[in-house]
């Protein structure tokens, strides 16, 4: 089983009701008071499946209630949630075949619009796949490769970092690449710890360059801010910041 980065969530869909939702417990206040409102028993639907559903409700402003799987509108509702439940229908992705070897990747930190975002993803990829009951990604083995591919991606445009505009990501990693060889052979080198403390903001600050894994990138700049971070503490033995300027030496090699 796989760990993926995110953010909170609790696996089941947000009880919103649009852009200016004025809260949880008023809007379930709302629908679930109205005499005349409707349940959806949607237990046979895949979980993505119910999220694109959400999604589309909230676009459209639908006040609404889930519990479990089951949706609760107003009556007053009803044409707008049967056009979107059609909507959610059609865009259903390809279903696993239960032959099939399967990957799991636990996706413990994505929220709800994050999980329909990447699922919709996956279909326009045509990468069969679903949410299980712990929310975890599952998908066929023979499609881990495009998996991957598309998780490097998602992650890209899920950064909220600047990009490298105007900069150079090759001088960039080249720069740190100088430094940390120069601090491999001593640590104490004025321009290796200038230039290290120069670039590393740079490094951590940004997000990663088109075409470089999103994973690769962010471990460079933990491992360059972990060797700034001994530098300034002052008292770092020698040993220790020779042997983090070399590993971060040899991983820069194969890059530039």
């Amino acid at each position: 089983m796989r760990w993926l980065p995110g953010r909170g969530n609790d696996g089941e869909p947000d009880l919103s009701g649009g852009a200016d939702d004025p809260g949880v417990s008023d809007v379930e206040d709302d629908v679930m008071s109205d005499e005349d409102h409707l349940a959806y028993e949607l237990h046979e639907w895949a979980g993505e499946t119910r999220l694109v559903l959400d999604q589309l409700l909230a676009v459209r402003g639908v006040a609404r209630v889930w519990q479990g799987a089951t949706l609760v509108v107003r009556a007053s509702d009803e044409e707008e949630v049967d056009t979107a439940v059609e909507e959610a229908e059609a865009a259903e992705n390809p279903t696993l075949d239960p032959e099939a070897e399967k990957v799991v990747y636990e996706t413990t930190g994505w929220g709800a619009d994050e999980q329909t975002a990447f699922s919709e993803l996956l279909g326009r990829l045509g990468v069969a796949h679903e949410f299980d009951d712990q929310t975890d990604l599952v998908v066929e083995a023979s499609d881990e490769e495009a998996v991957e591919t598309a998780l490097d991606t998602f992650q890209v445009i899920l950064d909220q970092r600047p990009e490298l505009e105007g900069l150079d990501a090759n001088g960039l990693l080249t720069g740190v690449f100088v430094a940390c060889d120069r601090l491999r052979r001593d640590p104490h080198d004025d321009t290796g710890v200038g230039d290290i403390v120069r670039l590393a903001p740079i490094l951590v600050g940004h997000r990663p360059p088109f075409g470089f894994a999103a994973g690769l990138w962010d471990d460079l700049g933990r491992r360059t801010g972990e060797l700034v971070d001994l530098l300034a503490e002052g008292d770092t033995d020698e040993t220790t910041l020779g042997e983090r300027a070399a590993g971060l030496t040899e991983l820069l090699r194969t890059l530039v």
